[in-house]
């Protein structure tokens, strides 16, 4: 390969957030790592850090909105990537995704209106639901054929609820790293469309889609379903640069469009972050080499980690990871309770895995999995977690 992808970062010693975080477990060592917070523990592709160095020379750090040169760079990663055909004045920007889903919330919906969030759900969607006084509404993902789906049925009394005005879809699902299929995405895009509900589709991982699996937009669907989403994106997970806060909003309809951009300038201003508007843009244009290389080296680690657990831990388990580097494993085979879980997992096997009650519902028997870090330690953590099951008679 031509990256590096072996070499643990941020290091042991640091003093990184990860090592921190892992304090609240006893003193870290070199050998574990943090499973649980969705970042990656490798090194950012070169061409970001030389676009870092080439911003901070220039020395622009004043008030800053996007480049025209940065709103082409993302729509031609749209085409290019994901077959998406998107125009620079559909286009603008926010901190973060968490941040544009309550802007968009407050835009589409009264206070009391209920929203539709799929479970298990990535925390800050149905927490930022009930902090703007909306009601949330719950349709639980089920297995069918080896793989989690979109319970239709569920989802279509739901979403013909009178107050239920905004679905928020994640898309690829976290936490179970599903890759939606262009069939499941127009099936509930018609349930949508026939209850004048609005879509926000959240696909901060959409350029994290393994081999067999193709992400589709919801929006390029159909025009249909652009003319009611409202699409959040981000290259934050896709290249490790969450802390430079930069994050896109990609809206056809202007009349959607104006509703969302009100509430952002009023509630966050007009300008945001030079460095990572520069980041962004050298991210897009430079490192897509980097990502290829990145993705094969991710779904390694899922399909080891998942074959692993099937010959050597079979109490634990996970299915075919489709996208994302979040792994959803099912512990229900342990015969824990979920403290006893918890416990077992972070503090005899030392498997630093986020507990499956963050993610609402009854998922207490579950935790998320970050295999994004090199396979050594992927490889570690899973000695780790089979020594401590036999020690505890588990297998």
């Amino acid at each position: 390969m031509k990256y590096d992808f072996e070499t643990l970062h941020p290091a042991f010693g640091s003093g990184a957030p990860m090592w921190e975080r892992l304090r609240s477990f006893g003193e870290p060592g070199p050998e574990e790592i943090e499973l649980a917070v969705a970042e990656m523990k490798l090194r950012i592709a070169p061409e970001i850090s030389a676009g870092i160095e080439r911003q901070a020379r220039e020395g622009t750090f004043g008030y800053s909105g996007p480049s025209a040169s940065l709103l082409e760079e993302i729509c031609r990663w749209m085409q290019r990537r994901h077959g998406w055909s998107v125009s620079p004045d559909w286009i603008f920007q926010t901190y973060g995704l968490v941040s544009a889903i309550g802007y968009g919330i407050r835009a589409l919906t009264e206070p009391g209106d209920g929203v539709l969030v799929n479970f298990p759900a990535y925390p800050p969607f149905y927490r930022t639901v009930r902090q703007n006084g909306r009601r949330l509404v719950c349709s639980e993902l089920v297995q069918k054929n080896g793989k989690y789906v979109m319970d239709m049925d569920d989802m279509a009394r739901k979403l013909a609820e009178p107050d239920v005005k905004l679905f928020v879809l994640c898309n690829p699902h976290n936490p179970t790293g599903r890759v939606w299929t262009r069939e499941e995405l127009a099936g509930v895009g018609r349930l949508c469309l026939e209850n004048n509900v609005t879509v926000i589709s959240d696909e901060i991982h959409f350029d994290l889609a393994f081999e067999g699996h193709p992400q589709t937009v919801f929006a390029s669907v159909s025009p249909e379903l652009a003319d009611i989403t409202v699409t959040l994106t981000a290259p934050s997970k896709t290249f490790n640069i969450a802390g430079l806060t930069i994050s896109s909003v990609i809206i056809s309809n202007p009349e959607l469009r104006e509703r969302v951009e009100r509430v952002v300038s009023l509630e966050m201003g007009h300008y945001i972050n030079a460095m990572g508007f520069a980041v962004c843009e050298a991210a897009y244009r430079d490192a897509e080499a980097w990502l290829d290389e990145c993705l094969a080296v991710l779904k390694h680690n899922c399909d080891w980690f998942r074959d692993f657990l099937r010959r050597r831990a079979s109490v634990f388990s996970c299915l075919e990871q489709e996208g994302t580097y979040l792994v959803w494993m099912d512990c229900t085979a342990a015969g824990l309770s979920p403290q006893e879980l918890n416990d077992f997992l972070w503090h005899e096997a030392r498997f630093y895995s986020q507990k499956g009650s963050d993610f609402g519902g009854d998922y207490g028997l579950f935790h998320r999995v970050n295999l994004a870090c090199p396979f050594s330690y992927v490889e570690k953590a899973a000695l780790r977690l089979e020594a401590a099951a036999k020690k505890r008679g588990l297998i």
